[in-house]
């Protein structure tokens, strides 16, 4: 198992702790918040966000093999209606990652990468998603850092694990909730300590509030490896 998770692991997953995320400036004063209802640790169930629904499933799976290298895989799929989608839209989403178990330590082989495609009435549609492991010069040694996109309807939304909670200077190890930014500028957030919620600028128009809330549920339904270890 990774070394140090268990702390991480706990604020993550947020069942022990009523720990909160520390928000960017850019969120101070956000008028509106959308709690998760029905995402806790089930690997499938139905969901609400604000005005939004749908049902979700979900695994992970881990093979370690006799040179050492560990292989995780995991797959999320859900399905979300609500404003700014004519009927649903369906997401099927996968990850992998690589690494070389060294006894004490895991070195990181092949990054990890969560990507989903999107159906709507089961036609594809022009859409992406997907959030890899920040690796290279600059990232946190101490940290699982994240980060990524969605492009739907015309726009790009990226985003970037948080790791600091409210009222300490330390980090955790892991994600435990993730900003959202349009065109360089901050719009919403997403905290994974306790219950899911989502946060966000009030003036946001409502395809743009369409588009964050997929890439929050895709998120919350995501069992990361560095919190979700099988060994």
């Amino acid at each position: 198992m990774r070394a140090g998770i268990g702390l991480a692991a706990c604020l993550a997953l947020a069942g022990c702790t009523q720990a909160q995320i520390r928000m960017p400036e850019a969120l101070t004063g956000m008028t509106w918040f959308n709690e998760f209802t029905g995402i806790g640790g089930a690997p499938s169930g139905t969901f609400e966000v604000g005005p939004y629904s749908g049902h979700f499933a979900r695994g992970l799976e881990r093979a370690a093999f006799t040179d050492g290298s560990i292989e995780r895989s995991g797959a999320s799929r859900f399905t979300i209606a609500g404003p700014e989608i004519s009927s649903t839209i369906e997401a099927d989403c996968g990850m992998r990652e690589h690494a070389l178990d060294l006894g004490l330590a895991e070195v990181t082989t092949r990054p990890l990468a969560y990507r989903c495609a999107f159906t709507a009435e089961g036609r594809a549609i022009p859409a992406r998603f997907e959030l890899q492991e920040v690796v290279g010069g600059g990232t946190a040694i101490t940290r699982y850092e994240r980060a990524g996109e969605i492009a739907l309807g015309g726009e790009t939304i990226r985003f970037h694990s948080l790791h600091h909670i409210a009222g300490t200077s330390l980090p955790s190890l892991t994600p435990i909730g993730y900003t959202f930014e349009r065109n360089g500028q901050t719009i919403g957030a997403l905290s994974l300590t306790g219950r899911p919620a989502l946060t966000g600028d009030p003036d946001l128009d409502p395809g743009t509030i369409r588009t964050m809330t997929i890439a929050a549920v895709a998120l919350a339904t995501f069992w990361d490896p560095a919190i979700h270890d099988l060994e």
